[in-house]
């Protein structure tokens, strides 16, 4: 199975999810020191739904899940064979040893 993401693809998706994991922080240490010192809370605002950089994301982690799924079952028949191998070469043993 080959690799579908271009080269840098992956890090830039990740650079961008700390860049939104930092704002998202920085959000939440605003409203936190609001709540301690009994000021009013900053209005949230959350990000776009329908951001590019956010489906962007959202098409990279289905792309990654159906990478997933694709190895588990390639997994699966490696494993499969290892097994028919492994009974193969038990018979044959046992059929030397008689």
């Amino acid at each position: 199975m080959e690799n579908t993401h271009a080269p840098g693809q992956l890090g830039g998706s990740l650079s961008l999810a700390v860049d939104r994991l930092d704002k998202a922080l920085m959000a939440l240490e605003e409203r936190v020191r609001a709540l301690n010192n009994g000021e009013p809370l900053p209005e949230y605002v959350p990000p776009q739904a329908g951001s590019g950089d956010m489906q962007r994301v959202l098409d990279e982690l289905a792309a990654v899940r159906a990478e997933k799924d694709q190895l588990a079952a390639v997994a699966n028949r490696a494993f499969d064979a290892l097994g028919v191998a492994a009974a193969n070469i038990r018979t044959l043993l046992a059929d030397e040893a008689a």
